[in-house]
């Protein structure tokens, strides 16, 4: 059975069908943010009878509580309630409803939340709704057979911090740029598959990669461009020598997608063939970033973008850099007197 493909950017209120319905061990990963102010939102899973199987409503205006509930024939039952609430008004968040046998789990954030037992059997369950004081920048489906979907974020970003990444690895960034999280893993079939995610780093951002970017690994970046933006780059560096070996540079304005490596001071010959451009500002996104033996191998939005061979050795590379082009004369080397990528500023 073909994958269900991650929504991006719907409208709220929204309703959709859960193709193939749910099964144990799916996933319902849905990244957005809180309005501000907010009365309440709701995510409901439905049955083709108009059965409500699982009602998920946190609740601003009532005390900061969150209820769980089943309606069936038009009639709710007894509410679940939990007051620790972890959304908040103006903020991004990512929720994750996991389908067991005995119970539905959420968790927000990266952090387990609540399990609902079943009242309805979730075979039944063939749609999903969203709706109330939300916006949402994807939905997407996972499970033991899916591909990793994406993640999440906060409002005002505080210093990031590390959580234990799950099965979904991933990362939110809001490229103009703002915040974000990021997911670093070994592929599945790799001995020793392992995850790292960090969450909320301020923009620019800088973080270390455990065990350097060799063949096998990937890093994930879910975010949302700003409608403002002109340009963001993910860089794979080198702390040590400065070098860049993989450089990728959305310049919106230009509809141009440029790769380059630095090195020894210099930028290489750029690349910028592909076939579409997948950034816009405004829109949500999911970049992988795979390193593999001859090459690295980047998909946004689970389509192959392009794959750029290697001019420096994978394993050189310890260090992940995010942020805004404009930003660049940051890595300035005044010595050198070399000039960066977009040909204004000095290193």
């Amino acid at each position: 059975m073909a994958l269900q493909q991650p929504i991006l950017n719907p409208f709220i209120p929204f309703t959709g069908p859960i193709f193939g319905g749910l099964s144990e061990g799916k996933m319902i990963i849905i990244q957005g943010q809180v309005q501000a102010p907010a009365k309440s939102f709701a995510v409901n899973l439905v049955c083709l009878n108009g059965d409500i199987a699982f009602h998920f409503n946190p609740r601003f205006d009532e005390g900061r509580v969150v209820v769980c509930n089943t309606q069936q024939n038009h009639r709710w039952g007894s509410e679940e309630r939990a007051f620790n609430m972890p959304f908040q008004p103006g903020c991004y968040f990512e929720m994750i409803i996991s389908v067991k046998g005995h119970c539905y789990q959420v968790s927000v954030n990266g952090n387990h939340f609540v399990e609902y037992r079943h009242r309805v059997s979730f075979q039944l369950v063939q749609m999903l709704q969203v709706s109330g004081n939300i916006s949402l920048n994807s939905i997407s489906f996972g499970g033991t057979s899916a591909p990793p979907p994406y993640t999440p974020s906060a409002s005002i970003p505080p210093a990031y911090t590390a959580i234990a990444a799950t099965n979904v690895g991933m990362m939110f960034s809001q490229p103009g740029l703002a915040r974000h999280k990021v997911s670093m893993k070994k592929n599945k079939n790799v001995q020793g598959y392992t995850g790292m995610t960090l969450t909320n780093p301020a923009v620019p951002f800088q973080v270390a990669i455990p065990g350097n970017f060799t063949p096998f690994r990937k890093i994930m970046i879910v975010g949302n461009v700003s409608l403002k933006a002109k340009s963001f780059h993910v860089n794979l560096r080198n702390t040590m020598t400065g070098n860049i070996a993989l450089h990728i540079n959305p310049r919106l304005k230009e509809g141009a997608l440029v790769r380059n490596t630095f090195s020894n001071s210099a930028w290489g010959s750029e690349e910028r063939h592909m076939s579409a451009m997948p950034f816009f500002p405004g829109q949500a996104f999911h970049m992988e970033i795979a390193s593999q033996k001859n090459s690295y191998q980047v998909m946004v939005n689970g389509m192959v973008i392009f794959d750029y061979v290697h001019r420096i050795p994978p394993g050189q590379v310890d260090q992940l850099e995010i942020g805004t082009s404009h930003k660049c004369c940051r890595h300035r080397n005044r010595s050198k007197r070399v000039r960066c990528q977009c040909g204004k500023h000095r290193l």
